[in-house]
């Protein structure tokens, strides 16, 4: 398994408080900001950077070494599960080319590649929509466009 270290720390102590935080305040709702707030305690460099918020996921950049990583937390399985399926149906001589690499995922909890966020030339998106909507995918818009060294790769899409 590629970054057992962000896996275990999701296992051992992310699940455990959001189960507990959960029951002990009598709450429905993902704890998100106690999330951030142990995420910062075990990767001082994360709260640096901007946490990604869109309405099914939150999204705090992390570091590996000299990679720079995302893990993507979901309100849900389901959420987190659809990202993951539309990769994995992706054919595999295409998913790596195109779509940033997605390492694990387990329940609430995904660790995906994560590039630099910049402005994504008219010609690239044109190419990446193409290709979209070859393989069915939709939302392939600047903002779910990151750079990768020298490459564009989508970071969030959804299968039509």
């Amino acid at each position: 398994m590629r970054h057992k270290k962000f896996h275990d720390l999701v296992t051992n102590v992310l699940e455990p408080a959001i189960s507990f935080i959960k029951k002990s305040r009598k709450r429905e709702s993902m704890p998100f900001k106690e999330i951030e707030k142990i995420i910062n305690i075990f990767f001082p460099k994360t709260k640096y950077y901007e946490t990604g918020k869109g309405f099914f996921k939150h999204v705090f950049v992390i570091h590996s070494s000299k990679r720079k990583l995302v893990l993507k937390i979901g309100r849900s399985k389901k959420h987190i599960r659809k990202d993951f399926i539309t990769y994995n149906h992706l054919p595999s001589n295409i998913r790596n080319r195109y779509f940033a690499k997605i390492y694990w995922r387990k329940n609430l909890f995904m660790l995906q590649k994560y590039g630099k966020k910049v402005k994504v030339p008219r010609k690239e998106l044109e190419k990446l929509k193409i290709i979209g909507k070859k393989y069915g995918l939709k939302d392939i818009r600047e903002a779910n466009i990151i750079k990768f060294d020298n490459k564009f790769k989508i970071v969030d899409a959804e299968r039509r």
